[in-house]
Parts: C-alpha cells; structure tokens; sequence
C-alpha cells in the first residue's frame, strides 16, 4: 500500500510539460500496486504531444491487478474530452485484454469519459491518490473550482469487508455533478450505474459527537445493498479541514482516508437533499 501527492501540477494542456507532467503522476499512482501490462502500443509519457483538440485521446496504458483473484484489467487514455486545454481521461475496466489496446471478457465499465469544466496554466493545484495490489485511488486538481475529477476502483467485499472475487466496485466523479457509482459483478447483469452515492451521515454540520466524528462509508447496491468499501467515504464540509487526513477504523482494520478539499461536493446526487452540498470526499490514503 502507499500513497502520492503533487501540489505542482498545473490544470492545463496547453504545453507539453503541463500535459506530460499530470499524465506521468496519474500513471504512477496507478503503479503504486497495479501492473503495467506489456504493450508496444501504449503511450509513451516522455514524448507525448499535447491534444489538439477536444475529444482527442493520445494514447492509452493498461493496468492488471496484482493478486491471487480474477484478472481485472483497466485502460485509461489520456487527452482532452470536452475542450483542448482542460485535461481529461477515458476509462474503461474489464476481465481481458488483447495486445494493441482491445478489452475483452466481461466489460464491467465501457469507455467512460471523466473530465471537468476549468482549466488553469497559471497556477499549481494539489493531486493525490493512493493505491495496491488490487485496488486504486485519485482525485487530480482539488485546489481549483470546476477543474476536479476524481476515480476508485476497488473489487467487491464480503461480509467480513474482505475482498471477494465476485466482482468490482467503481467510483467516479468531478466536482459538483457527474459523481457515478457501479457494483458490476463478473456475472450475470451489469446495472446501470447510479447517479449519485448511497451512504449515512448526521444532518448536523458539523456531526461531532463529543470527541468522535462520524464518517459514512459507499454503500454499494447491487439490488440490496452489499458490504462497503475501503476507498471511498463521506463527512459533512464542517468535519474536517481541507485536505485533512482521518484514520477510520473499519471492521477492526484502521485505514487511513485523505479528505478532498473544499470542491467537490453535492455527493449524494442532489443540490437539495439532506443538504447535498455540504458533503465532502474521503478517498484513501494508504
């Protein structure tokens, strides 16, 4: 297990040391545990040109998961989606892949863009993410308004909130729209994937109760809701300070999670509910 941070990337295509730089930290942090699968095809970070234009990808890497269970294998792409300069991925997760960039078996999550709405060639922003053998976590640009996008993946957990090897749970999001969730299993159905997470905090902001602040963990739905997972949970936006790093102690194992600052919020799905807006991201940061 370990974790990474960078608070000297810029948010911006607009030259190759920009691009370059935040493409390299992203792969990294998915070398923190995962494989890089061997591929003459794949991109090569030194020598990557920037996008020349919105829904431009300009290569791709695939990473394996590194553990005894089924093979899930993950390509990301990097490039811009939705405007030349802001930067942006494309994901897709599955049980197989063919040499040149093909995904195959099951596909638990078909190609999926995740970009937001900012960019910004001035300024650094802080990126962290985390990662293992089977697992893998990141949030890039939290310091910047509508610049944010964030991803996890993590396989599905048993009753004892050990990993089973019946399938995955991926999360994804931006700042303060676009946060989705998928329990996608190995067999049978994949669902839809929701709009928005399932999880329990206080309506009191902040939710302190004496010295115990109380966390929600991603509860996953598959039809009824299934054991949660360890790379994702909630607080109230009074809770913690930006970037605050909480250790939750889950099913007797503590892990330590890194909350991701004050620009991504509205988690639940709705601007509304139980006062939406004032949730906050924990990703894990171990």
């Amino acid at each position: 297990m370990a974790a990474l941070i960078n608070n000297s990337l810029v948010c911006s295509n607009s030259t190759t040391t920009f691009f370059r730089a935040w493409c390299t930290f992203l792969h990294n942090i998915f070398m923190l545990g995962l494989v890089n699968v061997v591929d003459a095809a794949q991109i090569d970070l030194t020598t990557v040109a920037i996008p020349g234009g919105a829904g431009t990808s300009m290569g791709f890497k695939i990473y394996k998961t590194n553990d005894a269970l089924t093979p899930v294998y993950i390509k990301v792409e990097f490039g811009a989606v939705s405007s030349a300069t802001y930067p942006g991925i494309w994901i897709t997760v599955g049980t197989g892949y063919t040499v040149g960039g093909s995904m195959t078996g099951v596909i638990l999550l078909a190609r999926t863009s995740i970009t937001d709405t900012a960019s910004d060639a001035t300024t650094t922003h802080l990126c962290y993410g985390s990662g293992a053998n089977n697992r893998v976590c990141f949030a890039l640009f939290t310091s910047l308004s509508n610049a944010p996008f964030w991803f996890s993946f993590e396989r599905r957990k048993d009753t004892n909130i050990a990993d089973a090897d019946t399938g995955v749970l991926i999360d994804y999001g931006l700042g303060t729209t676009g946060h989705f969730g998928l329990c996608a299993p190995f067999t049978g159905v994949i669902p839809v994937k929701e709009t928005g997470f399932q999880f329990i905090l206080s309506t009191n902001n902040p939710a302190a109760y004496g010295n115990v602040i109380p966390e929600g963990l991603r509860i996953p739905c598959l039809g009824p809701s299934e054991p949660p997972g360890m790379n994702v949970a909630f607080c109230n936006s009074n809770d913690y300070g930006a970037y605050a790093e909480p250790t939750l102690t889950i099913n007797t194992t503590d892990v330590k999670f890194k909350q991701a600052g004050p620009f991504i919020s509205t988690l639940r799905g709705g601007s509304t509910a139980c006062a939406d807006v004032n949730t906050r991201l924990l990703l894990r940061y171990d």
